[in-house]
């Protein structure tokens, strides 16, 4: 009986999330508030006409392409360095 104790309570009471679970959970708070303002403020949402796919995919495909260049570039000054 008493393993099945050590199952039910995990002694860290403070378990961290991983990054994936995180993300996740950020998504879907944004989701859940443009869907409550598009409920609240129906008449005034002509603001979010610039929020669509395509430039959803051209900010996601920009921010990974400076990302790949800045961790390309970090990886060929550490190995000229060594």
């Amino acid at each position: 009986m008493k393993k099945v104790e050590n199952i039910l309570k995990h002694p860290n009471k403070n378990i961290k999330t991983c990054q994936n679970c995180r993300i996740i959970r950020v998504f879907l708070l944004c989701v859940l508030f443009i869907v409550l303002l598009g409920l609240i403020k129906s008449d005034q949402l002509h603001y979010l006409q610039i929020v669509t796919p395509l430039n959803a995919a051209i900010l996601i495909i920009s921010s990974g392409l400076i990302m790949f260049m800045f961790k390309l570039a970090k990886f060929l000054l550490e190995k000229n360095q060594n």
